[in-house]
């Protein structure tokens, strides 16, 4: 176990390699609408347009058995896995210090030679509540709104791509598939 610094926190580096002794697979739709309402008076009238909209949720089960028989299971959510039973999988999870579990941000299948990263994680661990909070307290400077805006969304700008940009130097880096000898 080692740790890493991410945006000045520390987690703790964690993995497991195992071989794939079961794994499910389950799609979750959710659909959701709106509108359809209006009305007529004498003829004429208006009807608002239906709006339907659907999102898959993919849902993966692993269970692994490292060499001395120890199991792990792997409760996935939105990775959608290639994998089948006998795939060598590492998983590889971080966990903030002080804290008990953290999610996964990498797992590379060695049968497919394949890597897959939870890159909504790695962005959110890279960026930083305080600039999050910090752009919007912008707003209240004694500006005119308009420039009030352009600071407001120049930050908020600037915080979503430090999150993008810190996932990206993080998976090219090879740092998390090193540290679990990968």
């Amino acid at each position: 176990m080692a740790d890493i610094v991410i945006n000045k926190k520390t987690y703790e580096h964690l993995f497991f390699r195992g071989s794939v002794v079961g794994a499910e697979k389950q799609l979750e739709t959710k659909v959701s609408g709106g509108g359809g309402g209006g009305g007529t008076y004498r003829g004429t009238g208006y009807t608002a347009p239906v709006r339907i909209q659907s999102t898959t949720v993919t849902h993966d089960m692993i269970h692994l058995a490292d060499e001395d028989g120890r199991e792990h299971a792997m409760r996935l959510q939105d990775w959608d896995l290639s994998v089948r039973e006998t795939h060598l999988l590492t998983a590889i999870w971080l966990v903030k210090k002080g804290r008990k579990k953290g999610p996964y941000v990498a797992i590379h299948n060695h049968s497919l030679e394949e890597t897959d990263y939870n890159e909504k994680e790695l962005a959110r661990m890279h960026r930083s509540l305080w600039m999050f909070f910090a752009s919007l307290a912008l707003f209240f400077l004694p500006f005119s709104t308009g420039v009030k805006l352009t600071l407001v969304a120049v930050g908020l700008g600037y915080w979503w791509y430090r999150g993008i940009s810190g996932r990206k130097q993080l998976i090219a880096s090879g740092q998390l598939l090193q540290m679990a000898g990968v």
